[in-house]
């Protein structure tokens, strides 16, 4: 490339300084959003969550509903009729399934909640999971008013739980 071709060259990039500006700005809002999802992510506590067993998971979501200002009560480990937690807060109690997987979450899980709630005299029920439902999980949860919390939710609620 010759010299006046390349002076021509920055000339047409120099001429384009908006440009650049607005792209060094976005890069660094992404950056921004980046660094702060990682906060996020570590102070959750979400790593220590995905090497638990089930049983110190369902302790671990008992600390944080109460944290969150819900009355807990643990059912038993074997035999709980598809419920781990009955929660209540504001008179509405509320039968949670709670899933430490590592893998995706099924039907089952929702239909576990679902049928458990009558058993536990609760008006809701809830799946918790350290990872993502399925799309017929999430499908069966809506036509059968079941909130799940995957894997952001889980994270976002021991975010804003934990102490700054």
């Amino acid at each position: 490339m010759d010299t006046e071709a390349f002076e021509q060259l920055v000339r047409a990039m120099a001429g384009m300084w908006f440009l650049w500006l607005l792209a060094g700005g976005i890069a660094f809002a992404r950056l921004l959003l980046w660094l702060n999802d990682q906060r996020t992510f570590s102070r959750s506590g979400i790593a220590e969550i995905d090497v638990m067993d089930g049983r110190t998971f369902e302790h671990r979501l008992g600390v944080l509903f109460r944290t969150l200002g819900y009355s807990v009560e643990e059912t038993l480990y074997h035999g709980d009729y598809g419920a781990d937690l009955v929660v209540a807060k504001d008179g509405v109690r509320t039968v949670v399934q709670a899933k430490r997987w590592t893998k995706t979450v099924g039907i089952k899980a929702v239909q576990e909640a679902h049928a458990s709630a009558a058993m536990y005299r609760c008006t809701r029920s809830m799946v918790v999971t350290n990872r993502y439902y399925s799309r017929s999980a999430k499908e069966l949860a809506r036509v059968n008013n079941v909130t799940l919390w995957d894997r952001d939710d889980l994270v976002r609620a021991l975010a804003n739980a934990a102490p700054a």
